[in-house]
């Protein structure tokens, strides 16, 4: 069975915990922590690189963003960074994960490898979980607009009904009819949650890894749509009415979604040593930020007669498209870069989440673009109110008359990132505090006994190619 699980919980802040704990709350978190006290992590100290997309590859890694260069999310497919997996797959560790953030699956005999819904690699399992997958990528792509396509819900049924414990049940109906009948649009995420803990106890029962890691993303998004509507939150600011009602508490509610996984980790694999990671965390938001996003970027894409080759959609106003030449990039770039509301007052920032400086200033360009040569990455900027249902946008001669009802809400921002984070560690008394996040890569390893870097493994595996071909070349005469 499991040696060692690592529960990845994504920008889950622990002093948010504690104050929770402090008011009676979260016993299994109040048990774990009271056993095993957690240490700072630290890593990227600038703005603009304190994001998840980069934070988790260097913990898949042990490299820091300017070793492994992963800017966003996705990217990871184009590196050949060994990770995790691969280091402890090749010394004989059958390895499993369950929605790695920004993870490139490079496994030869994973026991399961269940991608996250935005990075296109490759996926190993059942056909139960690659339905629970496929149904899981739709949720996530049409989290803003609030609907779920037909085939997604019967893709999550059959999935669900072969990954499901008839323990989690009760929270599944609770959580369900908030989000059908309570007006609870976070619901979805902590059902999500719960769904994919579910899915990962199974599998593990069934496949029994060495290694396996479960990434949750729904403490994230929680603590950045409603942060200001906690009871761990001590700041001025709240939340509109129509976006939280006073009384409701999302963050705690996931977070006792959470605290009853632990107790189904503790009963599941009582023998497993236990890791659990936040990556980075979150601080509150200073300042009135809306995020939008375009309901059918394809649609729109096509409406303003851009020719393109290919381009998917990322985790929420983002999407990257690509080209056929760097020729046809640039000059879609110059198309997107053009693209602006008209009408009305600019309500659009003119930095986006990764400046280093955030001022008050607005403007009437919709779109933030990174040209990557053969293809661009695209951001509907955030902005400073809500998008009026009347908004209209103009590309050149075109005129997207009805572009603000062609946008759906997706997030009242309360928080944005900083670069430190928690972990804890089951199996071990001494772990440095503060402790970079570099060294979870080489720290897993010696969970198994490996006491090898990553540098240290790139220089013996060449060393050890070298040295294969010097004998080949010996042995051939060449």
């Amino acid at each position: 069975m499991v040696k060692v699980v690592f529960l990845q919980l994504n920008e889950l802040n622990f002093d948010y915990v504690d104050r929770y704990i402090a008011q009676g709350k979260l016993p299994h978190f109040a048990a774990l922590f009271e056993r095993h006290p957690y240490v700072k992590t630290v890593s990227e100290s600038e703005h603009h690189l304190a994001n998840p997309w980069i934070q988790w590859p260097t913990v898949h890694t042990g490299k820091s963003y300017a070793e492994h260069g992963v800017f966003r999310l996705g990217d990871m497919v184009y590196t050949d960074h060994e990770h995790i997996y691969e280091a402890l797959e090749r010394r004989g560790v059958r390895v499993a994960a369950l929605s790695p953030f920004n993870a490139k699956n490079n496994t030869k005999d994973a026991a399961f490898f269940v991608p996250d819904p935005w990075t296109r690699t490759g996926f190993v399992g059942s056909r139960s979980l690659r339905r629970l997958y496929d149904a899981l990528v739709q949720v996530a792509d049409d989290y803003a607009s609030e609907k779920i396509a037909t085939q997604a819900l019967v893709n999550l049924s059959l999935g669900a009904l072969d990954n499901f414990m008839w323990s989690s049940v009760p929270a599944y109906v609770k959580s369900t009819y908030g989000y059908l009948f309570g007006g609870k649009r976070w619901a979805r995420a902590i059902v999500c949650d719960r769904l994919l803990a579910d899915a990962f106890f199974t599998q593990c029962r069934r496949t029994k890894p060495d290694f396996a890691t479960l990434f949750l993303n729904g403490s994230a998004h929680l603590q950045h749509h409603y942060l200001f509507s906690s009871a761990a939150y001590e700041g001025p600011r709240h939340n509109p009415e129509w976006h939280c009602g006073d009384g409701e508490d999302p963050l705690l509610e996931i977070l006792e979604s959470y605290d009853g996984i632990l107790a189904d980790l503790k009963r599941e694999m009582p023998d497993a040593r236990v890791m659990v990671g936040t990556g980075l965390r979150q601080n509150p938001h200073e300042r009135e930020t809306y995020y939008f996003r375009i309901d059918d970027h394809v649609r729109f894409l096509d409406d303003i007669d851009l020719d393109y080759a290919d381009t998917y959609r990322l985790m929420t106003e983002d999407f990257v498209v690509h080209f056929n030449s760097v020729e046809e990039a640039a000059a879609a770039e110059c198309r997107l870069a053009s693209v602006n509301m008209i009408g009305g007052d600019d309500v659009f920032y003119v930095e986006t989440a990764d400046s280093a400086v955030r001022t008050q200033k607005k403007w009437a360009n919709i779109f933030h673009i990174e040209n990557r040569g053969e293809s661009l990455y695209v951001q509907l900027r955030p902005s400073a109110v809500a998008i009026p249902k009347d908004a209209k946008v103009v590309s050149g001669e075109i005129v997207v008359s009805n572009f603000g009802e062609r946008v759906s809400f997706a997030q009242y921002k309360n928080t944005h990132h900083q670069g430190d984070g928690s972990f804890i560690d089951t199996g071990a008394s001494n772990l440095k505090d503060p402790m970079p996040l570099t060294d979870v890569f080489s720290h897993i390893l010696r969970a198994f006994g490996i006491n090898r870097s990553p540098a240290r493994d790139i220089a013996v595996d060449t060393a050890l190619v070298n040295v294969s071909e010097q004998r080949v070349l010996a042995e051939t005469g060449a």
